[in-house]
């Protein structure tokens, strides 16, 4: 993952603060997800989740349980996530990211 901006406009009025995930991070993220991990699709949309460590300024914890990364998933909605991934994925241009990765993802 090349260097993160420390921050991104969420599209929808709010600001994200952004972390590097490191390998740590990453570790911890495989033994949350559990049988998830092996899918591609679904580890690159958790790394841009756990991506955020605050919303308008309050923190937010690095999501150890699936439940965990599903609740900030949730938090950040559809426009932050388009916002993601327009910062951790810009090759892949608008319109291919959060909402194709969750669609590759269920499958």
């Amino acid at each position: 993952m090349s260097t993160l901006p420390k921050t991104i406009d969420s599209g929808d009025g709010r600001v994200f603060t952004l972390r590097e995930s490191d390998p740590a991070d990453v570790l911890d993220l495989i033994e949350a997800a559990g049988n998830a991990a092996s899918s591609s699709a679904w580890m690159r949309y958790a790394l841009m989740i756990c991506s955020v460590s605050a919303i308008d300024e309050k923190p937010v914890m690095m999501p150890l349980s699936k439940a965990a990364l599903r609740d900030l998933a949730k938090r950040i909605g559809n426009a932050g996530m388009d916002a993601l991934a327009q910062v951790h994925y810009p090759e892949e241009g608008q319109g291919d990211g959060p909402a194709q990765e969750e669609n590759i993802a269920k499958n």
